[in-house]
Protein backbone atom coordinates (compact mmCIF):
# COMPACT_ATOMS: atom_id res chain seq x y z
CA UNK A 1 0.00 0.00 0.00
CA UNK A 2 1.04 3.57 -0.57
CA UNK A 3 2.25 5.66 2.32
CA UNK A 4 0.16 8.55 1.07
CA UNK A 5 -3.01 6.64 1.91
CA UNK A 6 -2.08 6.56 5.59
CA UNK A 7 -0.88 10.18 5.51
CA UNK A 8 -4.27 11.20 4.15
CA UNK A 9 -6.04 9.27 6.88
CA UNK A 10 -4.04 11.02 9.62
CA UNK A 11 -4.84 14.35 7.98
CA UNK A 12 -8.55 13.57 8.04
CA UNK A 13 -8.42 12.55 11.71
CA UNK A 14 -6.50 15.60 12.87
CA UNK A 15 -8.65 18.05 10.92
CA UNK A 16 -11.73 16.34 12.29
CA UNK A 17 -10.40 16.86 15.83
CA UNK A 18 -9.65 20.50 15.08
CA UNK A 19 -13.21 20.89 13.83
CA UNK A 20 -14.45 19.37 17.07
CA UNK A 21 -12.52 22.01 19.03
CA UNK A 22 -13.80 24.83 16.81
CA UNK A 23 -17.36 23.56 17.21
CA UNK A 24 -16.99 23.52 21.00
CA UNK A 25 -15.61 27.06 21.00
CA UNK A 26 -18.51 28.36 18.92
CA UNK A 27 -21.04 26.48 21.04
CA UNK A 28 -19.68 28.27 24.14
CA UNK A 29 -19.51 31.73 22.59
CA UNK A 30 -22.00 33.00 25.22
CA UNK A 31 -20.82 30.90 28.17
CA UNK A 32 -19.82 33.11 31.12
CA UNK A 33 -16.11 32.81 31.91
CA UNK A 34 -15.45 30.29 29.13
CA UNK A 35 -11.90 30.09 27.77
CA UNK A 36 -11.53 28.91 24.17
CA UNK A 37 -9.06 26.30 22.95
CA UNK A 38 -6.78 26.12 19.94
CA UNK A 39 -5.26 23.17 18.05
CA UNK A 40 -1.75 22.85 16.62
CA UNK A 41 -0.52 20.05 14.34
CA UNK A 42 2.81 18.28 14.06
CA UNK A 43 4.37 15.74 11.70
CA UNK A 44 4.16 12.28 13.26
CA UNK A 45 6.80 9.93 11.80
CA UNK A 46 9.42 10.17 9.10
CA UNK A 47 10.81 7.18 7.10
CA UNK A 48 14.41 7.62 6.01
CA UNK A 49 15.05 6.23 2.48
CA UNK A 50 18.68 7.28 2.41
CA UNK A 51 20.81 8.73 5.09
CA UNK A 52 23.10 11.72 4.61
CA UNK A 53 26.78 11.41 3.66
CA UNK A 54 29.60 13.80 4.40
CA UNK A 55 31.77 15.47 1.67
CA UNK A 56 34.78 13.37 0.62
CA UNK A 57 37.66 15.03 -1.16
CA UNK A 58 36.38 16.69 -4.29
CA UNK A 59 32.99 15.04 -3.90
CA UNK A 60 30.27 16.96 -2.10
CA UNK A 61 28.00 15.61 0.61
CA UNK A 62 24.57 14.10 0.03
CA UNK A 63 21.47 15.17 1.95
CA UNK A 64 19.18 12.59 3.51
CA UNK A 65 16.01 11.41 1.76
CA UNK A 66 13.02 11.12 4.13
CA UNK A 67 9.33 10.62 3.60
CA UNK A 68 6.81 11.80 6.21
CA UNK A 69 4.11 9.40 7.30
CA UNK A 70 1.34 11.85 8.16
CA UNK A 71 0.21 14.47 10.66
CA UNK A 72 -0.75 14.27 14.32
CA UNK A 73 -2.07 16.56 17.02
CA UNK A 74 0.61 18.76 18.56
CA UNK A 75 -1.44 20.49 21.27
CA UNK A 76 -4.98 21.40 22.27
CA UNK A 77 -4.33 24.43 24.47
CA UNK A 78 -6.68 26.57 26.53
CA UNK A 79 -6.35 30.24 25.64
CA UNK A 80 -6.57 32.31 28.85
CA UNK A 81 -6.91 35.74 27.27
CA UNK A 82 -9.51 37.94 29.03
CA UNK A 83 -13.07 38.11 27.81
CA UNK A 84 -15.19 41.22 27.54
CA UNK A 85 -16.89 42.50 30.73
CA UNK A 86 -20.65 42.95 30.93
CA UNK A 87 -22.44 44.84 33.69
CA UNK A 88 -25.36 43.07 35.35
CA UNK A 89 -26.45 45.27 38.34
CA UNK A 90 -26.41 42.10 40.45
CA UNK A 91 -24.29 42.54 43.59
CA UNK A 92 -23.10 38.92 43.67
CA UNK A 93 -21.95 38.86 40.03
CA UNK A 94 -18.18 39.30 39.90
CA UNK A 95 -15.56 39.51 37.19
CA UNK A 96 -11.77 39.57 37.29
CA UNK A 97 -9.39 42.01 35.63
CA UNK A 98 -6.07 40.18 35.71
CA UNK A 99 -4.78 36.62 35.73
CA UNK A 100 -6.50 35.35 38.86
CA UNK A 101 -9.18 32.71 39.39
CA UNK A 102 -12.01 32.48 41.87
CA UNK A 103 -11.74 29.50 44.21
CA UNK A 104 -14.75 27.20 44.68
CA UNK A 105 -14.99 23.94 46.56
CA UNK A 106 -17.16 20.83 46.61
CA UNK A 107 -16.19 20.21 50.24
CA UNK A 108 -13.21 17.99 49.51
CA UNK A 109 -11.40 19.64 46.63
CA UNK A 110 -10.79 23.16 45.35
CA UNK A 111 -11.58 24.16 41.77
CA UNK A 112 -10.80 27.38 39.95
CA UNK A 113 -12.98 29.45 37.67
CA UNK A 114 -13.32 32.79 35.91
CA UNK A 115 -17.12 32.53 35.90
CA UNK A 116 -18.25 34.81 38.73
CA UNK A 117 -22.02 34.26 38.44
CA UNK A 118 -22.45 33.68 42.16
CA UNK A 119 -25.58 33.54 44.29
CA UNK A 120 -26.65 32.88 47.88
CA UNK A 121 -28.10 29.52 48.90
CA UNK A 122 -30.44 28.81 51.80
CA UNK A 123 -27.55 28.21 54.21
CA UNK A 124 -26.34 31.78 53.54
CA UNK A 125 -23.26 30.54 51.69
CA UNK A 126 -22.06 32.23 48.51
CA UNK A 127 -22.04 29.59 45.76
CA UNK A 128 -21.35 29.26 42.05
CA UNK A 129 -24.79 29.35 40.47
CA UNK A 130 -24.06 26.71 37.80
CA UNK A 131 -22.42 24.09 40.04
CA UNK A 132 -23.50 24.89 43.61
CA UNK A 133 -19.90 24.81 44.77
CA UNK A 134 -19.15 27.19 47.64
CA UNK A 135 -16.99 30.26 47.08
CA UNK A 136 -13.88 30.26 49.26
CA UNK A 137 -12.21 33.09 51.15
CA UNK A 138 -11.68 34.37 54.68
CA UNK A 139 -14.51 35.08 57.09
CA UNK A 140 -14.34 38.16 59.30
CA UNK A 141 -14.42 38.02 63.09
CA UNK A 142 -16.30 41.08 64.37
CA UNK A 143 -15.28 43.03 61.28
CA UNK A 144 -11.61 41.93 61.29
CA UNK A 145 -10.24 39.78 58.45
CA UNK A 146 -7.21 37.55 58.95
CA UNK A 147 -5.90 36.42 55.55
CA UNK A 148 -3.35 34.15 57.22
CA UNK A 149 -6.12 31.75 58.27
CA UNK A 150 -7.23 28.74 56.24
CA UNK A 151 -9.84 29.28 53.54
CA UNK A 152 -13.49 28.91 54.50
CA UNK A 153 -16.80 29.06 52.68
CA UNK A 154 -17.97 32.66 52.42
CA UNK A 155 -21.24 33.31 54.26
CA UNK A 156 -23.56 36.31 53.92
CA UNK A 157 -26.37 35.74 56.38
CA UNK A 158 -29.03 38.38 55.76
CA UNK A 159 -30.89 39.06 58.97
CA UNK A 160 -27.82 38.25 61.07
CA UNK A 161 -27.95 40.22 64.33
CA UNK A 162 -25.02 42.00 65.94
CA UNK A 163 -25.14 42.76 69.64
CA UNK A 164 -25.06 46.37 70.84
CA UNK A 165 -21.75 47.86 71.92
CA UNK A 166 -21.72 50.48 74.67
CA UNK A 167 -20.07 53.80 73.87
CA UNK A 168 -16.72 54.19 75.63
CA UNK A 169 -15.18 57.19 73.86
CA UNK A 170 -16.26 60.39 72.17
CA UNK A 171 -13.67 62.21 70.09
CA UNK A 172 -14.27 65.91 69.48
CA UNK A 173 -12.49 67.63 66.64
CA UNK A 174 -12.86 70.67 64.46
CA UNK A 175 -12.39 74.35 65.24
CA UNK A 176 -13.41 76.76 67.99
CA UNK A 177 -13.34 80.31 66.64
CA UNK A 178 -10.56 82.25 68.38
CA UNK A 179 -12.42 85.49 67.59
CA UNK A 180 -15.37 84.50 69.77
CA UNK A 181 -16.24 87.32 72.17
CA UNK A 182 -19.27 88.99 73.81
CA UNK A 183 -21.19 91.99 72.51
CA UNK A 184 -21.45 95.37 74.28
CA UNK A 185 -23.43 98.44 73.29
CA UNK A 186 -24.97 101.56 74.88
CA UNK A 187 -28.75 101.27 74.97
CA UNK A 188 -29.38 105.00 74.38
CA UNK A 189 -26.71 106.59 72.23
CA UNK A 190 -25.72 109.44 72.25
CA UNK A 191 -25.40 110.11 75.99
CA UNK A 192 -27.15 113.36 76.96
CA UNK A 193 -25.41 115.55 79.58
CA UNK A 194 -26.77 118.51 81.55
CA UNK A 195 -25.40 120.89 84.18
CA UNK A 196 -27.67 123.81 84.88
CA UNK A 197 -28.19 125.57 81.57
CA UNK A 198 -25.32 123.74 79.90
CA UNK A 199 -26.10 120.78 77.65
CA UNK A 200 -23.98 118.39 75.64
CA UNK A 201 -24.26 115.00 73.95
CA UNK A 202 -21.55 112.34 73.71
CA UNK A 203 -21.52 109.44 71.31
CA UNK A 204 -19.98 106.28 72.81
CA UNK A 205 -18.71 103.89 70.13
CA UNK A 206 -17.69 100.37 71.23
CA UNK A 207 -15.67 97.97 69.04
CA UNK A 208 -14.02 94.64 69.94
CA UNK A 209 -10.22 94.84 70.20
CA UNK A 210 -9.57 91.17 69.37
CA UNK A 211 -8.98 90.21 72.98
CA UNK A 212 -11.75 88.32 74.74
CA UNK A 213 -14.52 90.64 75.99
CA UNK A 214 -12.31 93.71 75.54
CA UNK A 215 -13.79 96.70 73.72
CA UNK A 216 -12.33 99.94 72.44
CA UNK A 217 -14.47 102.88 73.49
CA UNK A 218 -14.47 106.23 71.69
CA UNK A 219 -16.24 109.22 73.27
CA UNK A 220 -16.94 112.05 70.81
CA UNK A 221 -19.17 115.11 71.13
CA UNK A 222 -22.23 115.47 68.90
CA UNK A 223 -23.24 118.60 70.86
CA UNK A 224 -20.95 120.65 73.05
CA UNK A 225 -17.18 120.20 73.14
CA UNK A 226 -14.53 117.92 74.62
CA UNK A 227 -11.39 119.76 75.71
CA UNK A 228 -8.14 118.96 77.49
CA UNK A 229 -8.55 120.22 81.04
CA UNK A 230 -4.97 121.51 81.33
CA UNK A 231 -5.06 124.02 78.47
CA UNK A 232 -8.69 123.93 77.24
CA UNK A 233 -7.54 122.73 73.80
CA UNK A 234 -10.27 121.13 71.75
CA UNK A 235 -9.97 117.33 71.19
CA UNK A 236 -11.84 115.21 68.71
CA UNK A 237 -12.44 112.21 71.00
CA UNK A 238 -11.41 110.44 74.17
CA UNK A 239 -10.41 106.80 73.79
CA UNK A 240 -9.71 103.81 75.99
CA UNK A 241 -10.59 100.16 76.62
CA UNK A 242 -13.17 98.44 78.75
CA UNK A 243 -12.69 94.78 79.62
CA UNK A 244 -15.26 92.34 81.03
CA UNK A 245 -15.23 88.80 82.26
CA UNK A 246 -17.21 85.99 80.58
CA UNK A 247 -20.36 86.90 82.52
CA UNK A 248 -20.17 90.63 81.78
CA UNK A 249 -18.69 91.88 85.04
CA UNK A 250 -16.53 94.94 84.36
CA UNK A 251 -12.92 94.16 85.14
CA UNK A 252 -11.22 97.38 84.09
CA UNK A 253 -11.69 100.64 82.21
CA UNK A 254 -8.40 102.02 80.95
CA UNK A 255 -8.17 105.42 79.17
CA UNK A 256 -5.56 105.66 76.44
CA UNK A 257 -4.26 108.97 77.85
CA UNK A 258 -3.40 110.05 81.39
CA UNK A 259 -4.61 113.58 80.63
CA UNK A 260 -7.84 114.90 82.10
CA UNK A 261 -10.62 115.82 79.66
CA UNK A 262 -13.65 117.99 80.25
CA UNK A 263 -16.98 118.42 78.52
CA UNK A 264 -18.31 121.96 77.89
CA UNK A 265 -21.80 122.96 76.94
CA UNK A 266 -20.68 126.40 75.60
CA UNK A 267 -17.71 128.45 74.51
CA UNK A 268 -16.11 129.53 77.79
CA UNK A 269 -14.81 127.57 80.77
CA UNK A 270 -17.78 128.76 82.76
CA UNK A 271 -19.96 126.39 80.62
CA UNK A 272 -18.08 123.30 81.78
CA UNK A 273 -20.32 120.35 82.63
CA UNK A 274 -17.53 118.34 84.26
CA UNK A 275 -14.46 116.16 83.80
CA UNK A 276 -14.66 112.71 82.18
CA UNK A 277 -13.88 110.05 84.80
CA UNK A 278 -14.15 106.23 84.91
CA UNK A 279 -14.66 103.85 87.82
CA UNK A 280 -14.85 100.12 86.91
CA UNK A 281 -15.70 99.23 90.51
CA UNK A 282 -18.87 101.34 90.54
CA UNK A 283 -21.59 99.81 88.38
CA UNK A 284 -23.70 102.92 88.91
CA UNK A 285 -21.04 105.27 87.62
CA UNK A 286 -18.81 103.46 85.17
CA UNK A 287 -18.45 106.71 83.21
CA UNK A 288 -19.07 110.11 84.81
CA UNK A 289 -19.12 113.72 83.59
CA UNK A 290 -19.86 115.95 86.58
CA UNK A 291 -23.15 114.70 88.03
CA UNK A 292 -23.98 112.73 84.86
CA UNK A 293 -23.33 108.98 85.16
CA UNK A 294 -23.43 105.98 82.84
CA UNK A 295 -24.36 102.91 84.87
CA UNK A 296 -23.97 99.27 83.88
CA UNK A 297 -27.75 99.21 83.44
CA UNK A 298 -27.35 101.71 80.59
CA UNK A 299 -25.43 99.08 78.59
CA UNK A 300 -26.60 95.97 76.81
CA UNK A 301 -24.25 92.98 77.07
CA UNK A 302 -24.50 89.59 75.35
CA UNK A 303 -22.30 86.73 76.43
CA UNK A 304 -20.00 85.09 73.91
CA UNK A 305 -21.90 82.58 71.84
CA UNK A 306 -21.70 79.03 73.18
CA UNK A 307 -20.62 76.30 70.78
CA UNK A 308 -22.91 73.30 71.19
CA UNK A 309 -22.76 69.80 69.76
CA UNK A 310 -24.89 66.80 70.68
CA UNK A 311 -24.01 63.13 70.37
CA UNK A 312 -26.02 59.96 70.84
CA UNK A 313 -24.30 57.42 73.06
CA UNK A 314 -25.29 53.80 73.54
CA UNK A 315 -25.56 51.90 76.80
CA UNK A 316 -24.86 48.18 77.21
CA UNK A 317 -28.44 47.26 76.27
CA UNK A 318 -28.34 49.29 73.07
CA UNK A 319 -30.46 52.22 74.28
CA UNK A 320 -29.57 55.65 72.92
CA UNK A 321 -28.93 58.62 75.21
CA UNK A 322 -28.04 62.19 74.31
CA UNK A 323 -24.99 63.98 75.66
CA UNK A 324 -24.91 67.71 74.86
CA UNK A 325 -21.42 69.22 74.98
CA UNK A 326 -21.08 72.98 75.39
CA UNK A 327 -17.90 74.98 74.80
CA UNK A 328 -17.96 78.42 76.47
CA UNK A 329 -15.10 80.85 75.99
CA UNK A 330 -13.83 82.17 79.31
CA UNK A 331 -10.74 84.16 78.32
CA UNK A 332 -8.10 84.44 75.64
CA UNK A 333 -7.22 80.85 74.61
CA UNK A 334 -9.33 79.39 77.44
CA UNK A 335 -12.61 77.57 76.91
CA UNK A 336 -14.83 75.89 79.46
CA UNK A 337 -16.52 72.65 78.49
CA UNK A 338 -19.58 71.29 80.24
CA UNK A 339 -22.14 68.60 79.56
CA UNK A 340 -25.90 68.28 79.75
CA UNK A 341 -27.53 64.85 79.89
CA UNK A 342 -31.34 64.90 79.80
CA UNK A 343 -31.75 61.18 80.50
CA UNK A 344 -28.54 60.21 82.28
CA UNK A 345 -27.40 60.86 85.82
CA UNK A 346 -23.85 62.28 85.89
CA UNK A 347 -21.76 60.53 88.55
CA UNK A 348 -18.41 62.17 87.85
CA UNK A 349 -16.68 64.62 85.48
CA UNK A 350 -19.20 67.13 84.20
CA UNK A 351 -17.02 70.06 83.15
CA UNK A 352 -13.51 71.39 82.80
CA UNK A 353 -11.28 73.76 80.86
CA UNK A 354 -9.31 73.55 77.64
CA UNK A 355 -6.29 75.83 77.30
CA UNK A 356 -4.96 76.43 73.78
CA UNK A 357 -1.50 77.55 72.75
CA UNK A 358 -0.91 80.75 70.82
CA UNK A 359 -0.70 78.54 67.73
CA UNK A 360 -4.21 77.18 68.23
CA UNK A 361 -3.37 73.66 69.50
CA UNK A 362 -4.59 72.10 72.73
CA UNK A 363 -2.11 72.74 75.53
CA UNK A 364 -3.89 71.56 78.66
CA UNK A 365 -7.21 69.96 79.62
CA UNK A 366 -8.74 69.86 83.09
CA UNK A 367 -11.54 67.59 84.28
CA UNK A 368 -13.84 68.65 87.14
CA UNK A 369 -16.72 67.07 88.97
CA UNK A 370 -20.08 68.80 89.36
CA UNK A 371 -19.04 70.20 92.76
CA UNK A 372 -15.95 71.82 91.24
CA UNK A 373 -13.47 69.27 92.63
CA UNK A 374 -10.74 67.89 90.43
CA UNK A 375 -11.73 64.53 88.98
CA UNK A 376 -9.61 61.49 89.76
CA UNK A 377 -10.14 60.09 86.25
CA UNK A 378 -10.89 61.95 83.00
CA UNK A 379 -13.76 59.57 82.19
CA UNK A 380 -17.38 60.61 82.51
CA UNK A 381 -19.58 58.17 84.43
CA UNK A 382 -23.37 58.10 84.11
CA UNK A 383 -26.13 56.23 85.84
CA UNK A 384 -28.54 54.70 83.31
CA UNK A 385 -32.26 54.84 84.20
CA UNK A 386 -33.77 51.38 84.68
CA UNK A 387 -30.38 49.71 84.44
CA UNK A 388 -27.87 48.80 87.12
CA UNK A 389 -25.04 49.31 84.65
CA UNK A 390 -22.85 52.42 84.68
CA UNK A 391 -22.00 54.04 81.36
CA UNK A 392 -18.35 55.14 81.27
CA UNK A 393 -17.29 57.48 78.47
CA UNK A 394 -13.91 59.12 77.85
CA UNK A 395 -14.12 62.54 76.13
CA UNK A 396 -11.14 63.19 73.86
CA UNK A 397 -10.56 66.91 73.16
CA UNK A 398 -6.97 66.64 71.88
CA UNK A 399 -7.97 66.99 68.23
CA UNK A 400 -9.67 70.38 68.68
CA UNK A 401 -8.13 73.56 67.27
CA UNK A 402 -8.63 77.26 67.95
CA UNK A 403 -8.10 79.29 64.79
CA UNK A 404 -9.57 82.55 63.49
CA UNK A 405 -12.18 80.73 61.44
CA UNK A 406 -15.82 79.97 62.08
CA UNK A 407 -16.63 77.42 64.75
CA UNK A 408 -17.09 74.02 63.15
CA UNK A 409 -17.35 71.14 65.59
CA UNK A 410 -17.36 67.47 64.68
CA UNK A 411 -17.51 64.41 66.87
CA UNK A 412 -17.06 60.72 66.49
CA UNK A 413 -18.01 58.06 68.97
CA UNK A 414 -17.80 54.31 69.16
CA UNK A 415 -20.66 52.07 70.21
CA UNK A 416 -23.75 51.05 68.30
CA UNK A 417 -27.25 49.69 68.78
CA UNK A 418 -28.33 46.18 67.93
CA UNK A 419 -28.62 45.78 64.18
CA UNK A 420 -29.48 43.18 61.56
CA UNK A 421 -27.77 42.64 58.20
CA UNK A 422 -29.86 44.21 55.44
CA UNK A 423 -27.55 44.33 52.43
CA UNK A 424 -23.95 43.90 51.37
CA UNK A 425 -21.38 45.28 48.94
CA UNK A 426 -18.24 43.76 47.41
CA UNK A 427 -15.28 46.00 46.54
CA UNK A 428 -12.40 45.61 44.09
CA UNK A 429 -10.30 43.83 46.71
CA UNK A 430 -13.00 41.23 47.29
CA UNK A 431 -13.92 42.58 50.73
CA UNK A 432 -17.58 41.93 51.49
CA UNK A 433 -19.05 44.74 53.59
CA UNK A 434 -22.32 44.20 55.40
CA UNK A 435 -24.80 47.06 55.76
CA UNK A 436 -26.78 46.81 59.01
CA UNK A 437 -30.08 48.33 60.07
CA UNK A 438 -28.32 50.40 62.77
CA UNK A 439 -26.22 52.21 60.16
CA UNK A 440 -23.12 50.16 60.86
CA UNK A 441 -20.97 48.89 58.01
CA UNK A 442 -18.83 45.91 58.93
CA UNK A 443 -16.60 43.54 56.94
CA UNK A 444 -18.12 40.07 56.60
CA UNK A 445 -15.26 38.42 54.76
CA UNK A 446 -12.98 38.58 51.75
CA UNK A 447 -12.85 36.49 48.60
CA UNK A 448 -9.62 34.60 47.93
CA UNK A 449 -8.08 34.45 44.46
CA UNK A 450 -5.55 32.05 42.96
CA UNK A 451 -3.12 32.27 40.08
CA UNK A 452 -0.76 29.78 38.48
CA UNK A 453 2.68 29.78 36.93
CA UNK A 454 1.21 28.08 33.84
CA UNK A 455 -2.57 28.58 33.54
CA UNK A 456 -2.58 26.72 30.20
CA UNK A 457 -1.54 23.62 32.11
CA UNK A 458 -4.80 23.49 34.10
CA UNK A 459 -7.18 20.60 33.55
CA UNK A 460 -10.68 21.45 32.43
CA UNK A 461 -13.55 20.28 34.62
CA UNK A 462 -17.31 20.54 34.03
CA UNK A 463 -18.99 23.90 34.50
CA UNK A 464 -16.16 26.17 33.28
CA UNK A 465 -14.02 24.91 36.16
CA UNK A 466 -10.32 24.08 36.17
CA UNK A 467 -8.19 21.78 38.29
CA UNK A 468 -4.54 21.86 39.18
CA UNK A 469 -2.28 19.62 37.12
CA UNK A 470 1.35 18.57 37.35
CA UNK A 471 2.22 21.20 34.74
CA UNK A 472 0.07 24.12 35.93
CA UNK A 473 2.00 24.65 39.13
CA UNK A 474 0.55 24.88 42.61
CA UNK A 475 -2.20 27.45 43.19
CA UNK A 476 -0.78 30.71 44.58
CA UNK A 477 -3.62 31.86 46.85
CA UNK A 478 -3.90 35.45 48.04
CA UNK A 479 -5.91 38.65 47.96
CA UNK A 480 -7.14 40.54 44.93
CA UNK A 481 -4.78 43.28 43.82
CA UNK A 482 -1.66 41.35 44.88
CA UNK A 483 0.69 38.97 43.10
CA UNK A 484 -0.74 39.64 39.65
CA UNK A 485 -4.12 38.16 40.59
CA UNK A 486 -5.93 41.26 39.38
CA UNK A 487 -8.83 43.21 40.83
CA UNK A 488 -12.48 42.31 41.18
CA UNK A 489 -15.22 44.12 39.25
CA UNK A 490 -18.48 43.88 41.21
CA UNK A 491 -21.86 43.64 39.46
CA UNK A 492 -20.03 42.48 36.33
CA UNK A 493 -19.48 39.17 34.50
CA UNK A 494 -16.63 38.14 32.21
CA UNK A 495 -17.98 36.79 28.94
CA UNK A 496 -16.45 34.08 26.76
CA UNK A 497 -13.17 34.99 25.07
CA UNK A 498 -14.16 33.19 21.84
CA UNK A 499 -13.65 35.38 18.75
CA UNK A 500 -16.27 34.33 16.20
CA UNK A 501 -14.48 35.89 13.24
CA UNK A 502 -11.33 33.94 14.12
CA UNK A 503 -13.30 30.72 14.65
CA UNK A 504 -15.09 31.04 11.30
CA UNK A 505 -11.78 31.65 9.56
CA UNK A 506 -10.30 28.56 11.23
CA UNK A 507 -13.40 26.62 10.21
CA UNK A 508 -12.81 27.46 6.53
CA UNK A 509 -9.11 26.57 6.77
CA UNK A 510 -9.97 23.29 8.52
CA UNK A 511 -12.59 22.44 5.91
CA UNK A 512 -10.15 23.02 3.07
CA UNK A 513 -7.50 20.97 4.85
CA UNK A 514 -9.97 18.12 5.29
CA UNK A 515 -10.90 18.29 1.58
CA UNK A 516 -7.26 18.27 0.49
CA UNK A 517 -6.53 15.20 2.63
CA UNK A 518 -9.55 13.39 1.20
CA UNK A 519 -8.17 14.11 -2.27
CA UNK A 520 -4.90 12.42 -1.26
CA UNK A 521 -6.81 9.25 -0.45
CA UNK A 522 -8.88 9.25 -3.67
CA UNK A 523 -5.84 9.97 -5.83
CA UNK A 524 -3.79 7.26 -4.13
CA UNK A 525 -6.71 4.86 -4.68
CA UNK A 526 -6.77 5.64 -8.40
CA UNK A 527 -3.01 5.01 -8.65
CA UNK A 528 -3.45 1.64 -6.96
CA UNK A 529 -6.27 0.89 -9.37
CA UNK A 530 -3.89 1.48 -12.29
CA UNK A 531 -1.40 -0.93 -10.77
CA UNK A 532 -4.08 -3.61 -10.37
CA UNK A 533 -5.13 -3.14 -13.98
CA UNK A 534 -1.59 -3.93 -15.26
CA UNK A 535 -2.29 -7.69 -15.13
CA UNK A 536 -5.06 -7.46 -17.75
Amino acid sequence: MMRSLYSGVTGLRTHQTKMDVIGNNIANVNTVGYKGSRVTFQEVLTQTLRGPSAPQGEKGGINPMQVGLGVGLGTIETVHSPGNLQGTNNTSDLALEGDGFFIVSNGTKNFYTRAGAFTLENNARLVAGNTGMVVMGWRANKGKIDTNKSLEAIEINKGEVIEPLATSQITYNGNLDSRTTGKLELKANPWSLTSGANNARLNLALEPTGNFNEFKYVLSATAGKIVKASDHSLVESVKGTISLDANGTVLDITPDSTDTFSVWGGEVPASAIGDITTDPSNINALFSVGANNLAWSDFRFEKAQTAVTAVQVIDSLGTEHEIVMKFIKKDNNIWQWEIETPNLQPLSVTNGEIVFTAGGAVQNISYLNADGSTAISPTMRFGVPGDSDVLTVYPDFTKLNQFAQGTDLKRDQNGFKMGSLENYLIDSNGVITGIYSNGLNRALGQLALANFANPAGLLRAPGTLFEESSNSGVAQIGQAGTGGRGSIKPSTLEMSNVDLSQEFTEMIVTQRGFQANSRIITTSDEMLQEIVNLRR
